[in-house]
């Protein structure tokens, strides 16, 4: 238990290292009037597109929050208390009487539910602000050194990874506290009450993919279309306004799209992780079996803080291959990690650790 604190602490250092990154690639030069005029229009439009996307998720996210709560509340039996029989060899896990009611349930999971989309939508939001500010920062960076073009584009895409890592954490730690111990439900059913926090997190990755996808490939198109083959201009011509929408596209697709993608990935994780340890809490009645993916979560947010934070320092000429700073800093993340995870089994699991490490 004693690593617990960690979570809340890793999570809002990743959340001021997101801001600090943010501020560091904002307050960048901007570049030439020419980058500036592109940059200015992708990001017009990336805006946008972002505002009408998520006013319509918001809504069917609403419906379908709804619906969730009403089809729980209609079909479930509740949650019952998980209790634990027997020793040894014969343990057996057995459902005592009814902890949370099955109106209560579909009323928790839906507010989960909303809970994971809004989490999910505004990382991606903020992440895809920082991109399209960064673009051309990075391409004003990359006429005087490769280091400072290195750095710019890396901390500009790490504000959304690090935001990403962090809302996930600090929803699902946040959410799964409220369940059990302010709303007084035991740590057994709480995971199960949370599942919703994914589901919500896959219902903004479904649509900023397949609407971020479906509007960069349709201007793909007609840009080579009508662009390259009917006026001749070359690709990538930004005075073809379909180039500039497809821009758009991979900004919202790529970065709010994807990012969206990886906050309902972890979450899951986090999520299903914590369901397994379940299993083992109901037979020891140690909660760390159950917080223990959150605290690994943690140690990989510190080492990711410090292996980004190298990589700047690794770059030292124009004639460098830039994939090789961003080798040592993943050598640092991982070297790290794994320290992190020795630690986290060492304190946590005691004699058991040599099972999880």
């Amino acid at each position: 238990m004693g690593l617990i604190w960690l979570i809340p602490v890793a999570g809002l250092a990743a959340v001021f290292y997101a801001a600090w990154l943010a501020y560091d690639v904002l307050r960048r030069d901007t570049g030439t009037a020419e980058m500036q005029d592109v940059a200015s229009m992708i990001f017009e439009g990336a805006m946008a597109f972002l505002r009408r996307q998520y006013s319509t998720i918001a809504v069917l996210a609403i419906v379908t929050a709804v619906a969730i709560g009403l089809i729980v509340g209609s079909v479930s039996d509740g949650v019952k208390h998980i209790l634990s029989t027997g020793s040894g060899d014969n343990i057996s896990i057995q459902y005592g009487s009814t902890e949370v009611g099955q109106w209560e349930e579909g009323l928790l999971t839906a507010i989960a539910f909303l809970l994971g989309a809004a989490c999910s939508a505004l990382a991606g939001y903020i992440g895809m602000y920082i991109s399209v500010r960064s673009n051309s920062r990075t391409a004003s960076a990359a006429t005087r050194s490769l280091r400072e073009a290195i750095t710019v584009s890396l901390r500009g895409g790490a504000v959304s990874g690090f935001l990403v890592v962090a809302l996930s954490l600090l929803g699902v730690s946040s959410i799964f506290f409220l369940y059990s111990k302010v709303l007084g439900n035991s740590e057994a059913i709480a995971p199960f009450l949370i599942v919703g926090f994914g589901f919500g997190a896959s219902f903004v990755a479904l649509f900023a993919q397949l609407g971020g996808g479906i509007y960069t490939k349709a201007a793909d198109v007609g840009a080579d279309l009508v662009g390259k083959v009917e006026a001749g201009i070359p690709e990538d011509d930004p005075r073809n306004a379909a180039v500039v929408a497809d821009l758009v596209g991979d900004n919202v697709g790529d970065c709010a799209g994807r990012g969206a993608d990886l906050f309902e990935s972890m979450s899951a994780e986090n999520i299903g992780a914590m369901i397994l340890g379940v299993a083992i809490y109901t037979v020891t009645g140690d909660l760390v079996w159950v917080v223990f993916p959150l605290v690994l979560r943690s140690f990989g947010i510190l080492a990711t803080i410090a292996g980004l934070t190298s990589v700047p320092f690794f770059a030292r000429d124009d004639d460098q291959n830039p994939m090789q700073p961003l080798n040592y800093g993943y050598y640092i993340v991982s070297i790290l990690s794994i320290i992190g995870l020795f630690i986290a089994t060492i304190v946590m699991l005691g004699d058991e650790w040599y099972w999880f490490f």
